[in-house]
């Protein structure tokens, strides 16, 4: 079997799934049922990374003095699951995905959340056949923005970095996927939208504007400019 020269791999937190809202709202919850304001701008510009460049419940859990960090992001999580058995992929995620195995193009998710923060999502969702390459966190030594992810991604799936085209909702996402080599998509989110996206090679308002033979054409050529809009 000939090995693949292009593949789509997608972010999971904010591209694929709603979550960065949905937890935005689980944690405005859980810090004023214990008479606290979440720290937005913290909060917002963490989005893309992990606890270690903002933890709520750490932070929560020294405002309070009520409870532990661990029982807070127990309390949080199951509030998660709950927000999360009501969702769907997100605009355009399903087209997208049905695009891309029409082509014969092999698709991987790029996470820096946990195995378990993924997969049972992908799977209520009935996409977790379409992703024959899943990785995560549990997988790799560094997160973005280092490009681990990507790079490992590229090899389980068989492709050069050189050959990806990631989808990305964050300036974390995006600076791993440039530094791994692969052609990246910016896809912000509403509370993404002041991240920095002038590395990326285009920026689309919304994944359902995405014409992926165009987005292949323009990867072929080398993008048409960092950051280029289109609408």
């Amino acid at each position: 079997m000939s090995r693949p020269d292009r593949a789509l791999v997608l972010d999971f937190d904010g591209l694929v799934a709603d979550t960065e809202v949905l937890w935005l709202a689980v944690l405005r919850e859980l810090y004023r049922s214990l008479s606290q304001e979440l720290p937005h701008e913290r909060y917002v510009a963490s989005i893309g990374g992990t606890l270690d460049d903002f933890d709520p419940f750490e932070d929560l859990a020294a405002r309070c003095r009520t409870a532990g960090a661990t029982e807070l992001e127990e309390r949080a999580e199951s509030m998660f699951r709950t927000y999360m058995a009501y969702e769907a992929p997100l605009p355009g995620v399903r087209r997208l995905v049905a695009q891309a195995e029409r082509r014969g193009l092999p698709l991987g998710i790029a996470s820096s959340s946990r195995s378990t923060s993924v997969r049972p999502h992908l799977e209520a969702f009935g996409l977790l056949g379409s992703f024959p390459v899943v990785v995560t966190a549990d997988d790799v030594p560094r997160v973005k923005p280092a490009p681990d992810l990507y790079l490992l991604a590229a090899r389980r799936l068989g492709v050069d970095p050189a050959g990806i085209v990631a989808f990305e909702d964050s300036n974390r996402g995006i600076r791993a996927a440039k530094t791994a080599g692969a052609f990246c998509v910016a896809v912000p989110h509403v509370l993404s939208q002041t991240h920095d996206f002038s590395a990326a090679d285009l920026r689309l308002a919304s994944l359902t504007l995405c014409h992926l033979d165009d987005v292949l054409s323009l990867g072929a050529l080398g993008g048409p400019g960092a950051g280029e809009t289109h609408s």
